[in-house]
């Protein structure tokens, strides 16, 4: 090493302490999506005598939200005690754990009534989190924390589709082109909006603008997504198993629909997600911070 380079590492000023304002924004939105959803699922389905058939179906249709939203919560909780001072890899594990754990109580005790199922929930949201959680191991932070944020507008957007399948007003008059609009071209139109949200902040961010972290970031909500459909799948066979002696015909058919609905979002929202945020660096990042990134992440590698 150089004279030159030993003076201008000594020189060099110490990275400031960045992105509280977007832990903080993460945090309260996973602490209140989680709260919000368990209540919400037990308002749906608890019972004061256990689950029935009917109940421990509602449990499994609704069981794809608690996940995604508690894969959510880990990867935020492990980002967030990342930031403590201290081993960054141990303190990560740690968050993600703690809001996994915490899920799985919360879980069992507003279902505690009816134990197997109860037990079962528990363990799903519990493995969510912990999965989740993977998403906050990565060395560099910005690109997880643009992701999460990206995510956390998903989520939003997840919710806004809710609404208009529940509203009695509708802008189709058949319910195929309703489907069809919702669930190809909405995904879609979510996955260019991640992306765009995942460049923004990433943009803003104090780190190098290297094209793979905005890959990374735009690509986190959809794999979420996706990683979440996976789990619900094996958690709605789980809970049919437990709590339904014979599954109809219709409600097969239906769960069926529902995941090959839920399958194709994901990777229409990763895929869009990501090539749209590498769009985004290719057009409107300026090429003099594209290559002042390169040579920063070149030396820094030395």
């Amino acid at each position: 090493m150089t004279d030159t380079q030993d003076s201008r590492t000594e020189t060099a000023p110490k990275p400031r302490h960045r992105g509280t304002a977007a832990s903080w924004v993460l945090g309260i939105g996973a602490l209140a999506s989680l709260g919000a959803v368990l209540m919400s699922l037990y308002s749906l389905t608890g019972m004061s005598d256990g689950l029935d058939d009917t109940g421990a179906m509602l449990l499994a249709l609704s069981l794809f939200s608690p996940i995604i939203i508690a894969m959510f919560a880990g990867a935020v909780g492990g980002t967030v005690a990342g930031r403590l001072p201290g081993p960054r890899v141990p303190l990560t594990a740690a968050g993600f754990t703690a809001v996994g754990l915490a899920a799985a109580g919360a879980a069992y005790a507003l279902f505690s009534v009816d134990a197997p199922i109860a037990l079962a929930l528990g363990l799903i949201m519990l493995g969510s989190a912990l999965i989740g959680g993977l998403f906050s191991l990565p060395r560099h932070r910005a690109p997880v924390i643009a992701g999460l944020l990206a995510t956390l507008l998903l989520l939003g957007l997840m919710v806004l589709r809710g609404l208009a399948e529940s509203s009695s007003a509708s802008l189709f008059s058949d319910p195929l082109d309703e489907y069809g609009a919702l669930g190809t071209i909405a995904p879609f139109l979510a996955g260019l909006a991640c992306g765009l949200c995942a460049f923004a902040v990433l943009r803003k961010a104090a780190a190098p603008k290297r094209l793979y972290s905005y890959l990374f970031a735009g690509a986190i909500p959809g794999a979420i997504w996706l990683l979440s459909t996976i789990i619900a799948q094996v958690g709605v066979e789980v809970i049919l198993s437990l709590g339904v002696d014979q599954v109809s015909s219709l409600d097969s058919a239906y769960l069926t629909l529902t995941f090959q609905w839920q399958y194709n979002g994901a990777m229409t929202v990763l895929f869009a997600g990501a090539l749209c945020s590498v769009l985004a660096y290719g057009l409107l990042l300026p090429k003099a911070e594209r290559t002042s990134s390169s040579s920063e992440g070149a030396y820094q590698s030395r």
